[in-house]
């Protein structure tokens, strides 16, 4: 591998978690004019009339590849309707890591379905999450916050998107294409949560929409979904799933540096050492699981 193309990949993946880390304040601001499943319609509106475009100009066989992302689709629609549903009650820091748990719960997964033995050193990883959710979200400590439960629920699904991602990966052949299959489908489910009469009476006074909607808008469609998405498979052509495992978790510490600058978010010392405790569980996590194995 090339110095210049590893670099260039790793500023790559730094771009995209940058991105999906903004990506919650984007939603945090959009949040005070539109509910959270209006709000995931636009996105996904606006993404695929992004992408629709190149997809038209480069693809032929859209009836199988269409079907093929079809539970991707589905799972990535949970995945941010959980997300950006439990970000109307918490914070974008404390969303973003409890949001880094799939980093644990991917491996779990893996093994109760593929019967694979976790080295001990997985389960303690997995102990430490756990302390680390309990602090962040107040298990134990006061009444749970809804929107940190909904969060952990995003978590789990979105296990459940990776894990399937895996499994169809090696028939995608144009990852920019699939990203954008992905969007249709999620623009065809959160249809049906609308409430057309509130929804268009809103859209219509987009006008009077502050600014701040329109660049979490423009962030969240063309950023989150399209950009950072094609970073991500773009770069991993050029680095180790290592490197490129660490370097999604920056997405994380990248929300709360976001939060801190841009919405005047703070951690109480209990939270922080929750956050503190999940993300090191996620890095060590990664660690193990890329480490080679004996046979």
């Amino acid at each position: 591998m090339a110095k210049g193309h590893s670099f260039r990949a790793i500023l790559e993946l730094l771009v995209a978690a940058a991105l999906w880390g903004f990506g919650f304040i984007a939603t945090k601001w959009i949040l005070g004019t539109l509910g959270a499943f209006e709000l995931l319609f636009v996105r996904f509106l606006l993404a695929s009339l992004i992408g629709l475009p190149f997809v038209l100009a480069t693809e032929h066989s859209f009836k199988k590849k269409f079907k093929l992302s079809f539970w991707p689709g589905v799972l990535l629609m949970g995945t941010l309707a959980f997300q950006t549903w439990g970000l109307e009650y918490t914070t974008p820091t404390k969303s973003g890591f409890i949001t880094t748990l799939y980093v644990i719960f991917v491996p779990l997964l893996e093994s109760a379905l593929g019967r694979k033995r976790l080295p001990f050193e997985m389960w303690l990883c997995v102990l430490i999450a756990l302390v680390g959710t309990g602090l962040i979200v107040d298990i134990g400590l006061g009444q749970i916050n809804f929107g940190d439960a909904l969060t952990f629920i995003s978590a789990i699904i979105a296990t459940g998107q990776i894990y399937w991602m895996g499994s169809v990966s090696p028939n995608v052949t144009r990852a920019f294409v699939f990203n954008v299959y992905q969007c249709f489908w999620c623009l065809f489910f959160f249809l049906p949560t609308l409430h057309f009469h509130e929804f268009f009476s809103k859209v219509s006074n987009c006008q009077a929409w502050p600014l701040q909607v329109w660049v979490g808008f423009l962030s969240l469609a063309a950023g989150s979904t399209i950009i950072a998405f094609y970073l991500q498979v773009k770069a991993q052509k050029d680095l180790s799933r290592t490197v490129s495992s660490l370097l999604f978790l920056l997405e994380s510490p990248f929300a709360m540096l976001f939060a801190i600058l841009l919405l005047g978010d703070r951690l109480t010392m209990r939270e922080s050492a929750g956050a503190l405790l999940i993300f090191v569980a996620a890095f060590l996590a990664t660690w193990i699981e890329s480490r080679p194995r004996k046979e």
